[in-house]
């Protein structure tokens, strides 16, 4: 029996933002550039990793700062807790930003992958970055989302009712949770969700740039003998075809054996 490994990659895209405002953690490095396609990382099953993706809200000054910021207090944090203490990331994000005054509410949303056993991934996140499985239990292979945005839409709506969300005005798409350089500003906790992965099977994290320019539906399937390089690439090719504006961030993560998928 082959070994199962968790292979890993992912992209960050500018597009017309004037700004690069989303950041990607992948294997201690906090990444934060226009057009960059992270080095693929394996991990063996029994070993501990984390990645995760930050969005810093557009409204909030020198929200680049703030991606960055949160990314890099999980990763100092990682080896003490998961899952991770939103409330103590929230205290300790304030706490450096009140040395920078001129930054006071900056914003950003987090979500974060973590695995410690067996073939299970632990999820966790704040606002509108979002989880998506790519799952095999069914006969014909398809992309579903796992998580639910932090926002006024999904306060209003059921969590069956998906359909519906495309109909209602953007000003409901305003979050009520995130990360913000203010001392006044709570989070919520952030319930653990726990997703087990076959051999084959994927999760995707993201931002809101990506699944509002591309609907899940419209990605690639991930066939066993495609990399995880020629997916990203032919995603970022579906993307750019709808000509978006916003930052455009993701993370794949892939149950795979021992038998190395090709870069």
């Amino acid at each position: 029996m082959n070994d199962l490994n968790f292979e890993l990659q992912g992209f960050s895209l500018k597009f017309k933002s004037p700004q690069q405002q989303d950041a990607m953690l992948i294997a201690h490095k906090v990444l934060q550039h226009d057009r960059i396609l992270s080095k693929r990382r394996i991990y063996p099953i029994h070993e501990a990793w984390c990645t995760a993706l930050a969005d810093g809200v557009s409204q909030s000054p020198q929200a680049q700062l703030a991606s960055k910021k949160i990314l890099q207090l999980v990763d100092q944090n990682q080896s003490m807790q998961v899952p991770f203490n939103f409330a103590l990331l929230q205290q300790q994000f304030c706490q450096y930003f009140s040395q920078l005054p001129e930054h006071h509410g900056t914003s950003t949303t987090l979500i974060t992958l973590t695995h410690s056993q067996s073939q299970f991934i632990e999820i966790q996140h704040l606002g509108n970055s979002r989880a998506y499985l790519y799952s095999l239990a069914q006969a014909t292979p398809q992309w579903r989302q796992l998580t639910r945005d932090h926002s006024f839409i999904e306060e209003l709506l059921a969590p069956t009712d998906i359909q519906n969300r495309v109909s209602y005005a953007s000003c409901y798409d305003m979050l009520t949770q995130y990360f913000c350089a203010d001392d006044s500003h709570e989070v919520c906790l952030s319930p653990l969700q726990e997703q087990f992965l076959t051999e084959n099977e994927a999760l995707v994290i993201c931002t809101d740039g990506i699944y509002q320019s591309l609907a899940c539906s419209h990605w690639p399937l991930l066939q066993p003998n495609l990399s995880l390089a020629n997916w990203l690439l032919q995603l970022k090719e579906k993307l750019e075809q709808h000509k978006p504006y916003d930052n455009a961030s993701i993370v794949i993560v892939r149950l795979t054996s021992s038998k190395v998928h090709p870069q």
